[in-house]
């Protein structure tokens, strides 16, 4: 029964073994794939580039105290810049009642003011202020819950200061938080689509818009591509602003016009 039963382990794990490496090499496969096709692609369009003037104001993240890492909330603001395109800021600067001195063209004020509430909006002025006083209750005094409370609580703000103050999810991120550890229940700063697409046409209020790009060959046959940085480029704006061997000509066919 034992040899039966070691036989049994021994097959099991083999297949299993087996199976991690199939589903390995497959993902190497797959990745391979996608870098080839991305290749292709570059080759042939050039790859992408910004189209100018398209990203337009700036919001500004106005750090104003000195309880958290200046680094979490750089990560929040570079987060959204990537993810949404947006030209975001991180500045020292400082926070007061009742006309704080906006930066850019929104800011959200990150403070740590035991006389000030989590949260102030002023949509109209184009603020938000976010709190950290208290994000060091219950398990918040741990560092790690303390920096996630931190990050999260900047989303929130972003959230607020973007024009999203609540989802359709109720596992969002924007749900109902009464208190510090409200924020522990959430893993990390996953925000829901419908939070997300809310952004960019409130933000066109505030004069901040998103960069747009398309293709380098697009902009070559378009007429406004700058010079090539690279062979890639080159190859394809040679291609486009090629002369013909031959002179093109048209043949007129006086039966046309009339």
């Amino acid at each position: 029964m034992k040899h039966l039963i070691l036989t049994t382990i021994t097959l099991v794990s083999a297949f299993a073994l087996a199976e991690s490496q199939t589903n390995g090499a497959t993902r190497v496969k797959r990745k391979l794939n996608r870098e080839q096709m991305m290749e292709r692609w570059n080759a042939r369009t050039g790859g992408e580039i910004q189209i100018p003037n398209s990203q337009r104001g700036n919001i500004v993240f106005v750090n104003a105290q000195n309880a958290a890492d200046e680094g979490l909330i750089f990560e929040v603001a570079d987060g959204f810049a990537k993810e949404h395109h947006l030209k975001i800021d991180v500045q020292k600067g400082d926070f007061s009642l009742p006309n704080p001195t906006i930066k850019g063209s929104a800011s959200l004020f990150i403070v740590n003011d035991a006389n000030l509430p989590t949260i102030l909006h002023a949509p109209e002025n184009k603020w938000t202020m976010v709190n950290l006083s208290r994000l060091r209750e219950g398990n918040g005094s741990k560092p790690q819950f303390y920096s996630e409370r931190v990050k999260k609580e900047v989303t929130r703000g972003f959230c607020l200061l973007a024009g999203a103050q609540t989802s359709n999810y109720p596992d969002s991120l924007l749900t109902s938080v009464t208190r510090p550890a409200d924020l522990d229940r959430f893993l990390g700063c996953r925000l829901q689509v419908d939070i997300q697409e809310r952004f960019i046409p409130y933000l066109k209020g505030f004069g901040i818009t998103p960069a747009k790009f398309t293709t380098y060959l697009e902009a070559c046959q378009q007429g406004w591509a700058p010079n090539p940085t690279n062979d890639v480029q080159r190859a394809v704006w040679e291609k486009v602003h090629a002369i013909p061997d031959k002179p093109i000509t048209i043949e007129y066919d006086p039966k046309k016009d009339k």
